[in-house]
């Protein structure tokens, strides 16, 4: 059976599919006591019949629709239609969707020619009544046929006082430009009148009143509610009013209220009207207070005060800034409303800023969290961001970033370039203290925390110049040249000679795949070096360094055995017997779909694996990083593997991760603070899902 409409006071929470967002929440308040004007939703079934206007649908429907009218008349003693005393309605989408529609009300329904004069004589205000029927007229001439405002405003002109002869002459205007627009006359049958607005907030947009009814999928609910008047008469007002403050989310109340006569309050007003309507601001409080604590966020609530006597309108969670947002959560959490465990599944990325609070709440997350967050570094600034952030260590230095800056990528150059085994050396020892004063930076940033660095090692071809490039210059100057042109071809020439000779003596260099080190295995060394006599360097000043270098695998395991000889003898030739204070460690790089395959071999030489982010984007890449983690600790059980994120990381980072059992995550050094309450968040909602199977097998079981 069709449930077509449903009274306030019958609703509950649980029926927000049926009555909308709006419908539903009134209903909640109207069940808790709270003064609501009385109303009733017309809901999504019916909606959806009323679009269809079937004959059989559209006659029980009307007839429901009839008898909630009827419930409203007899509660206030008016009846719809009547020229004495009109039974006026405001009309809503029940739904909070996007558009205009959805903060629009229309006020006042109910009104015509006759009624108008009813309320004119129950308010003794004329000009107020006949007001209100010229907002009628233009936002059902919006709502109904889509004729835009602003072509009322331009018959009428702008209206700065309530005078009686004006308003008749806007409300005979108004009425003629819905007929000017091709459309039937604003209906007098206060039925028909609510029928055609009904109608047009279930289509949810003013645009859509042009359509085919049979084009349309869904009918929006409708809310329906007795007016009640806070602008006109003795003691009425209305506003809006927070349970916290929205902006920065102190406690108590905040909000704005504005009087029948016009006089506006500032956000501090609240506490001026309290002492001529202290029961009402008591009572405002209260709600407030009980509405928080039940829907356990900030309220906003829409309130009139009609003749002395308070309506909550709305009451809705807040929006609120980034600021208000992590204060509210922590204080809602040492209020005991809420636990620590919802305060952090309640963070989202875009909420974490900088503020006392949360730095509470990253101090329940590393309570919680078992995912080491460490940090991603480019240059030593990067490692005292990380470690101001919390980060507990870095996970990832890149050296490529550090040694092809603009100022140093010359140098780079010169060394690839050098024609003698002793010229390219000389250009190693250059670039060595530039890497060591890098690193020595970072290491004494995380002084005591793991700092992780990339070996050195990028495309050949991103450290030459284009062959053919250089030949189409080349032949570019010679033909200036002959024209007259002064133009220098000796570096050049030198240029190309270098690179054709450079490809001749290392013909591997030539390939596309082809790395720095595959050519030049001296550039670990150098490295290695710079490492080293940075640790020995800041082991002599007291710090402890903990370095871990990371080498990219692009092959066996039996190259990163080679490597790992080397960076063995560099240890022991730089730090002698001050190696026993110095725990470094070697891991590899697994980037690629080729290398993640292939991990096995690669374990058994290493001490950890960090993998590429880019792996999850390969197809089926989750679950290719699934199986080389799987290969890797079946090699090495207590193997330490973590994901290294180049850009960007969330909570489905992290419930993945955790999933998988890694060790830790690597991110930007920007977004060490969510990463930590993400890492959090991804233990806690393991836990729910591990709890809800077990639910289900003791059902299931039962």
């Amino acid at each position: 059976m069709t449930t077509r409409v449903v009274l306030l006071e019958e609703g509950t929470a649980e029926m927000k599919g049926l009555l909308g967002s709006k419908g539903a929440a009134l209903a909640e308040l109207c069940q808790a006591g709270w003064p609501v004007p009385a109303g009733f939703t017309i809901t999504t079934e019916h909606c959806h019949e009323f679009l269809s206007c079937s004959e059989t649908t559209f006659a029980e429907g009307s007839e429901d629709l009839a008898r909630a009218v009827h419930q409203l008349e007899r509660y206030t003693g008016t009846a719809f239609g009547d020229p004495e005393a009109p039974l006026l309605l405001a009309v809503q989408s029940s739904d909070v969707l996007p558009g205009d529609t959805n903060s629009l009300v229309l006020l006042n329904v109910g009104l015509n020619d006759i009624t108008v004069e009813g309320l004119a004589r129950r308010i003794n205000n004329r000009p107020y009544a006949l007001n209100c029927y010229r907002v009628l007229l233009q936002n059902y001439g919006w709502l109904v046929h889509g004729i835009p405002l602003e072509v009322f405003d331009e018959r009428l002109g702008d209206i700065t006082s309530l005078d009686e002869t004006r308003l008749e002459y806007a409300i005979a205007q108004y009425k003629d430009v819905i007929e000017e627009q091709g459309h039937p006359a604003f209906p007098q049958d206060v039925q028909l009148q609510l029928h055609k607005i009904i109608q047009a907030f279930s289509l949810s947009d003013p645009g859509l009143h042009n359509r085919t009814l049979s084009s349309i999928a869904y009918g929006m609910p409708v809310l329906i509610q007795v007016m009640v008047n806070g602008e006109c008469g003795d003691r009425c007002g209305s506003g809006t009013i927070y349970s916290r403050h929205p902006l920065t989310g102190a406690q108590g109340i905040y909000g704005e209220y504005m009087s029948f006569a016009g006089s506006g309050y500032d956000l501090e007003a609240i506490e001026q009207i309290r002492h001529a309507e202290p029961e009402l601001v008591g009572q405002l409080l209260q709600a407030s207070r009980e509405l928080e604590r039940v829907n356990t966020a900030v309220q906003e609530i829409k309130f009139v005060i009609e003749s002395g006597k308070l309506y909550l309108l709305q009451a809705r969670d807040a929006c609120l800034t980034p600021e208000a947002v992590i204060r509210t959560i922590v204080d809602f959490a040492n209020e005991g409303l809420i636990t620590r465990e919802e305060a952090l599944l309640r963070v989202e990325s875009s909420n974490v800023i900088p503020t006392s609070e949360l730095q509470q709440l990253l101090e329940w997350a590393d309570d919680v969290k078992n995912i080491t967050v460490l940090a991603n570094a480019s240059h030593p600034r990067d490692a005292a961001m990380a470690r101001t952030l919390g980060a507990d260590g870095i996970g990832i230095c890149r050296t490529d970033h550090m040694l092809l800056s603009s100022s140093r990528m010359p140098y780079v150059q010169k060394m690839v370039l050098a024609e003698t085994d002793v010229e390219r050396k000389r250009g190693l020892e250059r670039l060595l203290p530039m890497l060591q004063s890098d690193v020595e930076q970072i290491f004494e940033e995380m002084n005591g925390f793991p700092v992780t660095i990339r070996l050195f090692d990028p495309p050949f071809y991103k450290l030459l110049p284009d062959v053919e490039e250089l030949v189409e210059r080349q032949e570019g100057l010679q033909a200036g040249h002959a024209r007259g042109l002064d133009v220098n071809q000796e570096e050049l020439s030198r240029m190309v000679e270098l690179v054709e000779r450079l490809h001749e003596q290392h013909p591997i260099s030539r390939q596309y795949g082809c790395h720095l080190g595959t050519v030049f295995p001296e550039i670990y060394e150098m490295q290695a070096e710079a490492v080293f006599r940075a640790a020995l360097k800041c082991i002599r000043q007291g710090l402890w360094v903990r370095p871990e270098i990371l080498v990219t695998s692009r092959g066996p395991g039996s190259e990163l055995q080679v490597i790992r000889e080397l960076i063995d003898q560099v240890a022991e030739q730089i730090l002698g017997e001050e190696r026993r204070h110095c725990h470094y460690r070697i891991g590899s790089l697994i980037e690629g779909a080729q290398m993640a395959l292939t991990v096995a071999h690669t374990a058994r030489q290493a001490d950890f694996l960090s993998f590429g982010a880019e792996i999850l984007h390969l197809d089926g890449g989750e679950q290719l990083l699934e199986r080389a983690v799987i290969q890797a600790r079946l090699r090495k059980p207590h193997l330490r593997v973590g994901l290294c994120a180049e850009e960007h990381v969330d909570l489905s980072t992290f419930t993945y991760c955790q999933r998988m059992g890694m060790d830790y995550v690597s991110c930007p050094p920007e977004q060490v603070s969510f990463a930590r309450i993400a890492a959090a968040q991804a233990v806690l909602i393991a836990r729910m899902q591990n709890s809800n199977v077990q639910d289900d097998d003791i059902s299931t079981t039962a």
